[in-house]
């Protein structure tokens, strides 16, 4: 991870503590060297203390690295800070220690995915954090859409688990076309319940929030009327979570869309990590 600026004041002070008193003398001659210059060109004493340049020659001088030299006269070799390689563009100290613990959580993450579930009945595809499952219903075109950004929680967490089990959640979208091109879409999401023990009475581990209906082939506008489930009549809703299950949208899908996301949203993490690995390597 990059130092902050408060780390990096942090760790020179720790280790300056740790330095000769020949070396302390010096450093101290550095910095009001360091603020004399500032201040002659016309920069606050603020800007000097806290500005990034300032704070990271502060840690270089205190580091012993052999591009970091005392000279006599209390001057100090600052021109290789932040050096540019030849073959792969800017690198400090900071990018050096991202990507190596970036090359550690990668290996990590990829040591405990799971594979993704199949659905029975739908065809799964995926675009980025979106994954999109669609079957045939007796000609009538059944489409569930959900995105796994942030959905993830650690409300299951096994107690007796070493780790939290990170579980994604998302809202999902059942969308219901015939084949004049109307559609009826329902926006659902997890109620947290996980689901019914032996011998209770079930209870639906997801819930209908809006429903809105469209015409033609055409998205939902904003034009469009949206009925809460909050205001509904529970009869309705109760018939609606009944249209539901009869395609298949039941909490046994539930409980498969839920492993699905999990899986999907761990994947995308991983591929966060490799692109964000690359990026501070260039």
């Amino acid at each position: 991870m990059a130092f902050s600026g408060s780390r990096l004041v942090a760790s020179a002070a720790a280790k300056l503590l740790g330095q000769s008193r020949q070396g302390f003398t010096a450093v101290t001659g550095v910095s009001r060297s360091l603020l004399t210059f500032s201040a002659a060109e016309g920069h606050s004493l603020r800007s000097a203390c806290f500005s990034r340049s300032f704070t990271r020659s502060m840690w270089v001088l205190c580091s012993k690295r052999p591009d970091t030299d005392l000279l006599s006269g209390g001057v100090v070799k600052l021109t290789d800070v932040n050096k540019t390689c030849s073959c792969c563009g800017l690198h400090t100290q900071g990018d050096k220690e991202l990507a190596n613990f970036l090359s550690k959580e990668i290996e990590t993450e990829k040591d405990n995915l799971q594979e993704a579930p199949k659905v029975k009945d739908f065809e799964i595809s995926n675009k980025g954090a979106e994954v999109t499952l669609t079957r045939n219903f007796d000609g009538e075109i059944v489409t569930i859409d959900f995105n796994v950004n942030l959905s993830v929680d650690d409300e299951s967490m096994d107690e007796e688990a070493e780790q939290p089990q990170m579980v994604s959640r998302p809202r999902f979208t059942v969308e219901l076309k015939k084949s004049g091109g109307s559609s009826l879409s329902l926006n659902c999401s997890f109620t947290g319940d996980e689901g019914t023990a032996e011998g209770e009475e079930e209870v639906d581990v997801f819930q209908i929030d809006e429903v809105t209906l469209h015409e033609g082939e055409g998205e939902w506008q904003e034009s469009s009327y949206i009925a809460g489930a909050d205001n509904m009549d529970g009869t309705l809703y109760d018939l609606l979570m009944t249209t539901l299950e009869e395609r298949g949208v039941d909490n046994e899908f539930a409980a498969k869309l839920v492993t699905l996301s999990t899986s999907h949203e761990h994947r995308q993490y991983i591929k966060f990590l490799e692109d964000l690995k690359s990026f501070v390597s260039k």
